[in-house]
């Protein structure tokens, strides 16, 4: 029987909790033109929705849809209105940690002090010691087919029933849960911290599965990606037919088509790097999202519609992405694309966003 938890309500309605979330939700934003006004009647507005939380006549605004085009897929965002992204943060704040509890060891998204960089290492740790028992190595790779369209709400209710018991917080769950994409009763929108939370609630029934009914060693998720390590090939056929199994029957989920099957000797191109036992590269897909990335900010800089501290923000960040790879030589040719001039000429010393050696660490 799994362990449940009641008398949550009252803490995730109390002020000092919401002020809490306040306070995280405006985190890099409080100059945004919601937020100000909010905080212009905070400590009222946030007694208002206590009230409302209260007597349970609160309910979700709709979201504000856009195209997000930084990342290497684009993507569709649909973000919460700012008080109601108070409200998650108030439910993630006391629930989280009781649904973390419950995970394997070897999830890695959404997880305070987890994490992609965590789970490379993890994977190349794998790597190492699979190697060391087996000789040869073979990686099954996966992913959900359009995982966060996909999340049946019926589905993912019965997942948080088995870690919360309070019929207030089930309420609030289902509140947040069924404020989008009612009428379908499927998916969970791209951009809420609840959707990140359910996302790892939903496929926590599928790691105890890999982990203690089929036996799997070496296994990692890092949200809808996970990788197994086999022996052979055929042992992995099997795994992946008992997963599937697991996927469409109980979690009403399909793979996506590229799932495959492939020599470790290749690399494993997870959590954004290959990662092999000896070394890790950067993604390809990355370095050539980030040269059209550089190349773009150049001619927007040449006409004035780029600040240089845009460019630079880029750069650092683009070189917070390679330092935990071995991609010197790719990093210079990516920088290279970075010819920046300005409509009076060139750049000088000073205006210059700077080269490789002069962000790197004495």
């Amino acid at each position: 029987m799994p362990k449940t938890y009641s008398q949550l309500y009252e803490r995730i309605t109390s002020f000092e909790n919401l002020y809490l979330a306040y306070c995280e939700a405006r985190r890099g934003r409080r100059y945004r033109g919601d937020v100000l006004r909010f905080h212009q009647k905070h400590e009222e507005t946030l007694l208002n929705l206590r009230q409302e939380l209260k007597t349970k006549t609160w309910q979700p605004g709709p979201y504000w849809e856009f195209l997000c085009t930084t990342e290497v897929k684009r993507r569709v965002i649909h973000a919460p209105a700012f008080i109601d992204r108070v409200v998650h943060h108030a439910l993630a704040n006391v629930t989280r940690p009781l649904f973390e509890k419950k995970y394997i060891f070897d999830s890695y998204a959404t997880i305070n002090g987890k994490g992609t960089h965590k789970a490379v290492c993890r994977v190349q740790e794998f790597l190492r010691r699979a190697g060391a028992s087996w000789g040869t190595v073979y990686v099954l790779q996966c992913d959900i087919s359009k995982y966060y369209p996909s999340m049946d709400h019926d589905v993912l209710m019965e997942q948080i029933q088995r870690t919360i018991r309070d019929k207030d917080v089930l309420w609030l769950w289902r509140q947040i849960i069924a404020g989008f994409n009612d009428d379908t009763g499927k998916g969970l929108p791209i951009g809420a911290l609840t959707s990140q939370i359910a996302a790892n609630i939903y496929l926590n029934a599928l790691d105890h599965f890999i982990k203690e009914c089929m036996q799997v060693k070496y296994y990692v998720r890092y949200m809808d990606d996970f990788v197994l390590l086999g022996p052979s090939k055929e042992y992995l056929w099997n795994a992946l037919a008992d997963i599937k199994w697991m996927l469409e029957c109980h979690l009403k989920l399909k793979l996506n088509p590229k799932t495959k099957i492939y020599p470790a000797s290749r690399g494993v191109d997870f959590a954004g790097y290959r990662t092999f036992t000896t070394h890790k590269l950067p993604r390809k897909r990355n370095i050539k999202a980030a040269k059209k990335r550089f190349q773009h900010l150049s001619k927007l800089y040449s006409k004035g519609m780029a600040s240089l501290d845009r460019v630079k923000a880029s750069v650092m960040s683009f070189l917070g992405y390679v330092k935990h790879c071995q991609a010197r030589r790719t990093t210079i040719s990516t920088l290279s694309r970075l010819t920046l001039k300005k409509k009076g000429g060139p750049f000088n010393g000073k205006d210059s966003p700077g080269t490789y050696d002069e962000y790197q660490p004495d």
